[in-house]
C-alpha cells in the first residue's frame, strides 16, 4: 500500500515526461520566453501537480503504518479499507509537515550534502509524532527520538540506506539492461527521452514499491522502540485513534 501510493505517482510523472508533458520543464521554458502568464501558470500546475503526489503519498504513508502498528478492534490486523480511511483521516495534519521536512532536506542537501544527511537522520521519525502524539511537534519529537538513541539509531538508519541504494542501484542497472536490448540503449542521461522510454521508466518506478515497504516497516519499528509509550487511550478512543504502534 506503502509503497505503490508513493511510486505511481511518480510513474504517472514518468509517462506523461514521454507523452510530451514535462512538469520539470514548464517553468524554465515559461522564464526564458519572457511570458509572464506562462510562470504564473507553470507555477500553478507545479504546485497542485506535486502537492498531489504529495498527499497520495501521505495517505499511503499513513495507511501502511496503521497496518503494521494496530490490530482492528476484532483483534485482527488492520485491513486495506480501514488503513486507506485512515490514512485519509491524517493526510491533511501530515502533509504539510511532509513538505516542510522536504524543503529542510532540500536546503541541507545544497548545502554541501552533509547537513542534508543530518536532517535525514534527525528527522526520520517525524510523521509519527503527526500520526501518534497530536500535541507534540513533530521536529522535535523527531529530533529527541533519533538523539536519545544515539549510534545505535544512526547505525539502523544506515543499513536502511544501504540497503534501499542497493536495491536501487541493482534495479537501475537491470533496466538499463532491458532498455539496450529492447530499444539499442540505456535510457539513461540524454538518451533516455522518448516515450518508449519514459515506459520503462515507469515499470522500473513501480517495481520499486518494495524499497518504501523496508522504509516503513523499519522506520515503524524503530518509533515503536523508542517511544515506550504507555496506553493512554479508552476502548473508545482506541476506535477512534491508535495510540501507538507496538513492538
Amino acid at each position: 500500500m506503502t509503497g505503490l501510493a508513493v511510486e505511481l505517482p511518480l510513474a504517472l510523472t514518468e509517462l506523461a515526461r514521454g507523452a510530451g508533458f514535462s512538469l520539470a520543464g514548464l517553468l524554465p521554458d515559461a522564464l526564458e520566453a519572457g511570458d509572464v502568464a506562462g510562470v504564473l501558470r507553470a507555477t500553478a500546475v507545479s504546485v497542485a501537480v506535486l502537492g498531489a503526489a504529495c498527499a497520495v503519498a501521505a495517505v499511503g504513508w499513513a495507511g501502511g503504518i496503521r497496518i503494521l502498528a494496530e490490530p482492528s478492534t476484532a483483534g485482527k490486523p488492520a485491513g486495506v479499507k480501514d488503513a486507506y480511511r485512515f490514512g485519509l483521516s491524517r493526510m491533511l495534519s501530515l502533509l504539510p509537515w511532509t513538505v516542510g521536512v522536504a524543503v529542510l532536506l532540500v536546503v541541507g542537501l545544497a548545502a554541501f550534502v552533509v547537513p542534508g544527511l543530518y536532517v535525514l537522520f534527525a528527522l526520520s521519525l517525524f510523521s509519527f509524532p503527526v500520526i501518534f502524539e497530536p500535541d507534540a511537534n513533530p521536529l522535535r519529537r523527531s529530533f529527541a527520538l533519533t538523539h536519545a538513541g544515539g549510534r545505535r539509531v544512526a547505525a539502523r538508519l544506515g543499513v536502511l540506506a544501504a540497503v534501499v541504494v542497493i536495491f536501487e542501484s541493482t534495479l537501475s542497472l537491470l533496466f538499463a539492461g532491458v532498455s539496450w536490448i529492447l530499444l539499442g540503449r540505456t535510457g539513461l542521461g540524454t538518451s533516455g527521452h522518448g516515450l518508449s522510454d519514459s515506459i520503462i521508466d515507469a515499470v522500473h518506478t513501480t517495481v520499486a514499491a518494495p524499497v518504501w515497504v523496508l522504509l516503513v516497516t523499519g522506520l515503524t519499528v524503530t518509533y515503536a522502540e523508542l517511544s515506550h509509550r504507555p496506553s493512554k487511550s479508552t476502548p473508545h478512543a482506541a476506535h477512534q485513534r491508535p495510540e501507538g504502534p507496538r513492538s
